[in-house]
């Protein structure tokens, strides 16, 4: 059933915008694909996920490229299009049309639902936000701006497998400096005051990325009460996961051969082999220590304390979980194992004869008859 809009609204067509801004690494993924493939689900309870600039892409990260203060020196501007500053206000402008259209058919919704890890991560600049909301509001009443904030250490080594499936080329040895490299990403204090100075304090609904603090330990439960909307039934798939040891080093043996990108776009037969590891592979690789771990976390002791005061003022416990557990006392093996190699081959091709995915030779070629994986 649509939810009846009030008589006194205003001409626009949503009540509010629920702008889901990440973080990375906090279910991004499953959470985009649950609202594509709800969207008419949703729509019949007043939500709604626009599609109008619908890419193989499931974040919209259309929306970083029309505010980003330059998408062409990034993949996302590489590919949608966006080679220059000319080029994005003609991007900005068809957006708006095909968005103004899309809206104008659906202004019985009361809530409108964006969602883009990418908003955090890539909006640095008050002023890309600022662009943001000055582009939105013609369609917007009010915003809520959602964001799960994940511990520090476990967000980092999440990272580290995307980064692989990026085709980056990891160096082993240096993952520690690797993992202290951008130790702005993980200021989470920084996050909020960005989009809190633009939208008010009053529009934040931030979240911690714990299954101990969702309804029935569900992120889509959580998430689906945060929009307003039902909790919906959805597939039982997790997607973008972290890779094991086994996987982890296959990957790292194959950005050597495999590059990503073909001229400007990205090789989608490596994303489909990329994938596939990660679907027979999954779970967690620990190539740094229990106690490094701590140190690690240690480092954001005053940023998370400021992200309190200011988004949890009224919360009595820390933000986020001081158990370790998981991480082993000694930091495991980092050499890659031969045997590993051949035996992720071996599900590969077994995973090949069932269907499960294209027959590719250029996989086979170029991973061995280069002998990268050779012994």
């Amino acid at each position: 059933m649509k939810n009846a809009r009030s008589s006194s609204s205003s001409s626009k067509p949503f009540r509010k915008c629920v702008l889901h801004i990440g973080t990375e690494k906090t279910g991004t993924t499953a959470i985009q694909h649950y609202l594509k493939n709800n969207r008419e689900r949703l729509r019949r309870s007043g939500v709604y996920y626009p599609m109008a600039q619908d890419t193989d892409q499931t974040s919209q990260w259309e929306f970083v490229a029309l505010c980003h203060h330059a998408p062409w020196l990034q993949d996302i501007g590489k590919e949608l299009g966006v080679a220059d500053a000319e080029g994005q206000q003609l991007f900005s402008n068809n957006l708006k049309q095909k968005l103004d259209r899309e809206f104008t058919r659906h202004s019985d919704q009361d809530t409108l639902v964006i969602s883009s890890e990418h908003l955090q991560s890539r909006l640095y600049f008050r002023e890309e936000i600022e662009r943001l909301k000055v582009f939105l509001e013609p369609w917007v009443e009010r915003f809520e701006i959602l964001v799960y904030f994940r511990r520090q250490d476990q967000l980092a080594l999440s990272l580290l497998s995307t980064r692989l499936k990026s085709s980056a080329r990891l160096e082993i040895d240096d993952i520690i400096s690797t993992l202290n490299s951008t130790p702005k990403y993980y200021a989470y204090d920084e996050i909020f005051e960005r989009w809190s100075d633009v939208f008010g304090i009053e529009a934040m609904r931030p979240k911690i990325y714990d299954r101990h603090q969702w309804p029935s330990q569900d992120l889509m439960a959580d998430f689906s009460a945060a929009i307003g909307a039902p909790k919906l039934e959805v597939e039982n798939t997790r997607y973008n996961r972290s890779l094991n040891r086994k996987g982890f080093h296959f990957i790292q043996a194959l950005n050597s051969v495999y590059p990503n990108d073909i001229g400007d776009r990205s090789d989608t037969s490596r994303t489909a082999l990329v994938s596939e590891v990660g679907r027979l592979f999954p779970g967690n690789f620990y190539p740094i220590s229990r106690e490094q771990a701590q140190e690690f976390f240690k480092q954001f002791k005053e940023t998370n304390n400021r992200l309190k005061e200011t988004a949890f003022p009224a919360r009595q416990t820390p933000l986020f979980s001081d158990d370790f557990s998981e991480y082993p006392e000694e930091a495991e093996e980092i050499s890659p194992d031969y045997r590993d190699a051949v035996l992720v081959a071996v599900e590969l091709w077994k995973a090949k004869r069932k269907k499960a995915i294209p027959p590719l030779r250029r996989w086979w070629n170029l991973l061995f008859s280069r002998g990268s994986l050779n012994p």
